[in-house]
Formats: structure tokens, sequence, C-alpha cells
């Protein structure tokens, strides 16, 4: 065996000695230490707070809420009416004469056929498809009309004081005692497939007088031109109240002003007698404003172990994130963030309001320029949920990028000041933004396009009631987190 031969043999079996089959450094041995990410779950712990609604909710609805509720298990009472204005359309038009205005001459047979009945008058019909209550529960409503217009590039919230609007010291033009159940109507027209229940009240016969007789002379006949003309000159608006009874809440989704009148219409010459009704709507064209009034809510906001959403614009529930413990003091990148509020069940009542449909969850600090924003969810200042029946709870299943955002709108703001990021830092930081890492549950309701798009969110304004476990001395409510660390 030559030398070259016999160094080869001893290079192949140094390289068998060499191998090893256990494979468990490998990678190890060619990553660096400082790329290792580690995974950590972990849970944190909130606390919650019942609120009051001192800062009035923006009440942007189409839904007017109109009547009363005293809760028998809180003593809270709830009262709520509203103001509306009246829409004149564009391009309004009336029969050429109406009877007994003006001095277009009618024939005999037309005043024959009129008789004793009202040439014209005047109704408010209050339309609701959903109420709360008992249906046969009656309260009374009173009509006043408004002496000021809602100013149209004013924000208007929950606690507007009505009294800016109409003369309080005055009676009422119209009363009635209404119920849920119309007894005025049969069991066969309520069963008529759409139909729309609703609470009627007459008129004084010179609003509707004021109204025709405007339209048939030379100078009122501008007044019909536009909503704002119409409503400057002819008709402001009414106030609506529960005056009277408890137990009853109405939603109001449409409010019109009808003017019945009688006319003749020809038709190839010939005359025939008309009954006619024109119409002025309450609708987004024009401000609706519930005028909502909540007392005895310091008991529940006194209990310390639980808390509450009283709604519409009662008390809301406020959470304090613990935001710093789940970021472990500034080491992490939060991955995910899942926080559940479970609710506790209340004693049983006949007829008690139910819990949101929906949730949002939102940054305090945000709240007000949501509401104002017509703004949609962004899942980062912002999250809803929906109400599991079967559990009781509201989950919101990762709400790590708004603990980022809070983190970052923090940084920005001690980078801006000078100040470093240490406890003397962020020390000046909360007592610029108190309200920091807290976020509130707001009962919602969505707004949809044409094609069932969310296209906004705006505060509930129905009924609610959840009462959750939690409060500075209740249970803690957990987020349950996920972290990555370098």
């Amino acid at each position: 065996m030559n030398i070259k031969t016999l160094a080869c043999s001893l290079i192949a079996v140094l390289f068998m000695i060499s191998c090893d089959s256990d494979t468990s450094t490998l990678g190890g041995s060619v990553t660096p230490s400082y790329d290792i990410v580690q995974i950590s779950s972990d849970t944190c712990y909130a606390t919650t707070r019942s609120i009051a609604v001192t800062e009035p909710l923006l009440m942007k609805t189409t839904v007017c809420t109109l009547g009363r509720y005293t809760d028998p298990v809180t003593s809270a009472t709830f009262s709520s009416g509203f103001l509306t204005q009246l829409n004149c359309v564009e391009d309004f038009d009336l029969p050429d004469s109406v009877y007994g205005i003006g001095n277009h001459t009618f024939p005999d047979w037309f005043i024959r056929k009129v008789g004793d009945a009202k040439p014209y008058y005047a109704n408010l019909r209050l339309y609701f498809n959903e109420y709360f209550g008992d249906s046969i529960n009656t309260v009374k409503i009173d009509i006043f009309p408004l002496k000021k217009m809602l100013d149209g590039k004013k924000r208007y919230y929950s606690d507007t004081d009505p009294g800016e609007y109409f003369d309080d010291t005055a009676l009422p033009i119209a009363s009635a005692l209404v119920s849920p159940l119309n007894f005025l109507e049969s069991d066969s027209v309520r069963a008529i497939s759409g139909h729309y229940p609703s609470l009627t009240f007459r008129l004084p016969d010179s609003i509707a007088s004021k109204i025709l007789h405007a339209y048939y002379s030379e100078e009122g006949r501008k007044w019909f031109t536009s909503a704002k003309s119409f409503m400057e000159n002819l008709c402001k608006g009414f106030y609506v109240r529960c005056s009277q009874g408890d137990g009853s809440v109405f939603y109001i989704e449409r409010s019109v002003l009808e003017v019945n009148f009688k006319c003749i219409e020809y038709k190839n010459g010939e005359g025939s007698y008309k009954s006619y009704m024109a119409e002025f709507t309450g609708s987004e064209e024009v401000l609706q404003v519930s005028c909502i009034d909540w007392n005895g809510l310091d008991g529940i906001l006194n209990d310390n172990t639980h808390t509450w959403i009283k709604s519409p614009a009662g008390i809301l529930t406020e959470i304090t994130l613990p935001v710093d413990k789940m970021k472990k003091g500034g080491s992490s990148v939060l991955n995910s963030a899942k926080l559940i509020m479970s609710t506790v069940n209340t004693p049983a009542q006949s007829i008690k309001p139910s819990a949101p449909s929906v949730l949002m969850l939102i940054r305090k600090e945000k709240s007000g320029e949501f509401f104002e924003g017509n703004n949609t969810i962004d899942g980062i200042e912002s999250f809803v949920a929906s109400f599991d029946r079967s559990h009781g709870t509201y989950t919101y299943g990762n709400i790590a990028e708004m603990v980022e955002k809070i983190c970052s709108d923090r940084t920005d703001w001690l980078k801006k000041n000078g100040l470093s990021d240490n406890e003397t830092g962020r020390k000046a930081y909360e007592q610029a933004h108190p309200d920091w890492n807290k976020a509130l549950l707001v009962p919602v309701r969505s707004k949809n396009n044409t094609s069932s798009q969310v296209i906004s969110y705006i505060v509930d304004t129905y009924m609610h009631q959840a009462k959750f476990s939690g409060g500075t001395d209740g249970k803690q409510v957990n987020i349950y987190t996920v972290s990555s660390t370098r």
C-alpha cells in the first residue's frame, strides 16, 4: 500500500468518527441567539366601573324615544320626549282649489256632499314598529308646537333641554291616552301584512287653515319651495312628551303632519268629489332629537361589585386596560389579546329591558369624535361584539391593536414634549391624558346601505340593560394575551 492510499483511508475513518446521528443542535448552531423568538401566553386583569353618561352621547338617530319606565329592581326612572321638525318636499303640489279656502265657488252638489264634515283638519301621526312595555298599558301623550326652530348647524345631545324650544307654561295643543295596542283598530286591521302601528293626535284646525291659506295666497306659495322656508314660516315643528302614566316606551320611526281637505277633481270635463291628504314628514333631512332623562341611578353607580349598562344614555361600563402589564413593560410585542365581558342574571321580571344586541368597545378619548363623525369600526380603536345569549357574554377576540395604539400615542407625546419613556415621563402623560388607558362599552346599532353593508354606527336609543361581573371591588375581568419577544 502506497502512502497516498493510506492517507485516503485515514481521512475516511476520521470523517465517520466525527459524524453523529443526534441532530438536536442542528440549526441552533447557525442561528444567532438574538434572532430566537419566544412566544408566551398570559392572563392580565382589567378593572371596571359603572359611569353615568355625564357627557351626553350624540343622538344621531331616526328613531325617537317616547315614554316612561320605572325599573322595579333598581328603582331607576327613565323618561323621554322628542323634538321633531317636518319636511316639505321641493315639488310640493296641491289641487287648484280646496273647499273652504279662498274665493273659489263650489257647486251645490259638492257642498251637499261635504255636509257637516270638516272641510279641512290636521293630524299628527307617530309611527312605530317596536315598543317596550305592556301592550295594553296606557300613558298620556301631549303635543306642543315649537316656538323656535332647531339649528341645522348645531350638534344635539341626549340632554337637550326642550324648554328652549316650546312654551312650557302653555297648555298642549293636543293630548291623548294611548297604548301600544290601539284599541280603535280591529284585529283584522292589525293582521294586515305591512300594517304600520301609529299614535294619532287631532291638531287644532288653525294649523291646517294656516298651511292651506298660505298655499293659495300669492305671498305664501313661495314658503313651500324648501323645508327651511316651510319651517320658518308655517310650522317650526313639535315637541312630544309623556305627561302621565308609566311602563310604556315607544320607538317612533316616523312623524307625519297630515293635512286633510276636500276638493273637486276634474277628468274629461267632469268634476268628482275627493278627499285628499298632504303629508309633511319628519325624516333624516330634518332634525329629530330625543330628550332623555334618568333619575335614581345612584344605587347602580355605587354597586362596586358589578358594572352596568343602562340604555339609552344612562350608564356605561368603563374598562381600565392594564396596558403596561400586557406589554410586559414594553419588552414584548402583543400578538393577541382576548377580552370577555360576562353578564350576571338580574331578578326575574314580567317585563324588563333586554341586553344590548351589540356593544361597541371604544377608546374613551375617541368616543365623542367617533359618534360625531359617522364612523365605522376600525379594529384598532373601536370593536363590536354581539351578545352570546347561550353564554351571556360579549367577546372581543383581539384588541391587541388598541393596546399597541395606546402605547404608540404615549410614545409620540413623550417625544413631542421632550420627555423620556420612564416613570416620570409616563406620570406626566397620565396627568395630561387621564383617560389614556380607558375604554367604554356603548350599545350601538348599525346603519346599512341598500346592499346591507354597514356604513356607520349610531348610539342605540332602545331600552337595554346589562349587569356584568367586575367592579372595583368585584371579580376582575380577564384579558388573555399572547406576546412575542426576541
